[in-house]
Order: C-alpha cells, then sequence, then structure tokens
C-alpha cells in the first residue's frame, strides 16, 4: 500500500515548543525587571557572580542583551533562508528531507521574530515600526502556510499523494479500524466527525479556510467525546479505545483532506504569491535599519 509520512507531534517539536516558552518566560521576566526593578533582573544577578559584566542594566534597543538580541534574531532570520536555497537548488537535494529544512525554518522564523521583539523593548516609531509590523505579518503567513501544506497527503518521499492513492490508504486504516473494533460497531460514532462534503469546493478561498480551520478545532474536541462514549457505554480498555480513536483520527483527516485538496492546493498558490513579497520587504526594511544603524555610528 501506500505509506503516508508520520504527522504525529515529534520530540522535536517538543523541544521547540519548551525553548520558545522558556524564551518568552525568561525574556519577559527580564523585560519587566530590567524596567521597572533593574535590582532583581537575572543580568543583575549574574553581574553580582562576575558575569555579563559587559552588558549593561539598561531597557533600551541599543544597550545591553537587548542589543545582543537584536543581532542574534536578525541572524536566525537570515539563517531561515536557507530552506529556499535547500528548496530550489537539486545541487543540495542530497542535505536531508525537505520536511526537516521547512520545520527549521519556521522554528528560525519564530524564535528570530521573538528575539527581536525583545530586542525593541517595545519602541516602536518610525522604520523601526515599519519592520517590526512587516516581520510579524510574515511570520503569521508562515505559519497560515504551514498549516496549509500539511493539509495535502504525502508519502515518506515527500511527494503530494492523488485522489486514489489517498482513497486507498483509506480503505487500510479502515481494516484496521475493523480489526481493533471487533464486535463493536465504530460506524455511528465516526459519522459524528465532520469529513466535509464536496461542498467545500463551492467555496471561495477565504470562506473554505475557515471552515478549514473550524472543522479541523471541532473534530479534536468530536473524538475526545467518542473517547469517552468508547469507555462510558461500550467498556472498552483504554489500550483499545486509544487505538480506535487513533484510527478514526487517521481515516477522518485523510478523508477530509481528499475533500480539501484542490481547495488546499490553491490556498498554496495564493498563500506563495503573498508570503514571499512580504518576506523581501521585511528583510529590506530589516537591512535599512541595519543600515542606517552603522550609519548613525552603531557598531556590533
Amino acid at each position: 500500500g501506500v505509506t503516508m509520512k508520520k504527522s504525529g507531534i515529534s520530540s522535536w517539536f517538543i523541544i521547540a515548543v519548551i525553548i520558545f516558552i522558556i524564551t518568552i518566560a525568561t525574556g519577559t521576566y527580564e523585560s519587566v525587571t530590567q524596567k521597572y526593578n533593574p535590582q532583581d533582573s537575572i543580568v543583575t544577578a549574574l553581574h553580582a557572580y562576575g558575569y555579563l559584566k559587559e552588558y549593561q542594566v539598561r531597557y533600551e534597543p541599543s544597550k545591553g542583551i537587548w542589543h545582543i538580541l537584536g543581532w542574534t534574531g536578525s541572524a536566525f532570520m537570515v539563517t531561515m533562508m536557507l530552506y529556499s536555497v535547500r528548496k530550489r537548488f537539486s545541487m543540495f537535494a542530497h542535505w536531508g528531507a525537505l520536511r526537516h529544512w521547512l520545520s527549521a525554518h519556521i522554528f528560525l522564523g519564530i524564535m528570530g521574530a521573538l528575539l527581536v521583539t525583545l530586542h525593541t523593548t517595545f519602541k516602536l516609531g518610525g522604520i523601526v515600526a515599519t519592520s517590526f509590523w512587516s516581520m510579524i505579518i510574515t511570520v503569521i503567513f508562515g505559519i497560515l502556510g504551514r498549516y496549509i501544506y500539511i493539509q495535502i497527503p504525502q508519502n515518506v518521499a515527500g511527494t503530494d499523494l492523488q485522489v486514489n492513492e489517498i482513497n486507498k490508504m483509506v480503505e487500510e486504516v479502515d481494516n484496521k479500524l475493523r480489526e481493533r473494533s471487533g464486535n463493536v460497531d465504530v460506524s455511528p460514532l465516526f459519522k459524528e466527525i465532520d469529513v466535509v462534503d464536496e461542498r467545500v469546493k463551492d467555496l471561495n478561498l477565504f470562506n473554505a479556510l475557515y471552515l478549514m480551520v473550524k472543522t479541523d478545532i471541532i473534530n479534536r474536541f468530536k473524538l475526545l467525546h467518542i473517547n469517552k462514549v468508547l469507555k462510558t457505554e461500550y467498556h472498552l480498555s483504554k489500550g483499545i479505545r486509544k487505538q480506535i480513536v487513533l484510527f478514526m483520527s487517521k481515516k477522518a483527516a485523510l478523508i477530509r483532506r481528499k475533500n480539501f485538496l484542490s481547495t488546499s492546493h490553491r490556498l498554496l498558490r495564493y498563500w506563495h504569491v503573498l508570503h514571499v513579497p512580504l518576506a523581501i520587504v521585511m528583510f529590506i526594511i530589516m537591512f535599512l535599519h541595519v543600515g542606517v544603524y552603522f550609519l548613525l555610528g552603531g557598531g556590533i
């Protein structure tokens, strides 16, 4: 049968989320303390132990650690563009799977935006404000693009699946679901999940995207309800329930993504049309900002 690439939560994703949360928590604490209670800041504490004494406790974009965060965030934003090099030049095809490069691209983009946000110390005006908001919009569009991208089923090689291949996979998953269910007829429960019918083809792209996100969120809650029903009414063990819900989730996702397939491809095409110019504008303004900084006598 057709082998679809795994779409579960990886350990790298969990690590990335932990790094993001720690950065937000530490950055928020340091921002508040340096602005209102400098004696309580982490940098002040490190000074007492002889560390980072070259960095002042000053809550300004061009001072102390905030200056370094600006350079680090900018470096992340530039480095993430290696994904485009990997994607566009066949000579780099052997440099790892494209999906891993995409994950790194997204992580560096989000972390870069976060570090640059902390660097601004929320003093936004003139070209800095334009640069900041173009960055935020680009990052939001990037996250949206990633969501649309994963709505298109792919095999382990990263090639988009055709409708007949998706149907074959649905059949394989359905067979596994029947095996795990045994004598229990779960088909009435499966009907609770909204896999969206062909009507999606008649919707405009905005409404289709809204329906895509809405049904995705609602179905997650419906699967929790199904799990509860399997426990209270069918008295199935936790292990069996987990497997049934897993295969129901896979089957529903495949059918739903098949029905959204042409719409997802159209959304992705329009997304590229918007995302690339936004990214170019973001980088132009970022380099202008850096150039002005050096012209005014700044240094790394």
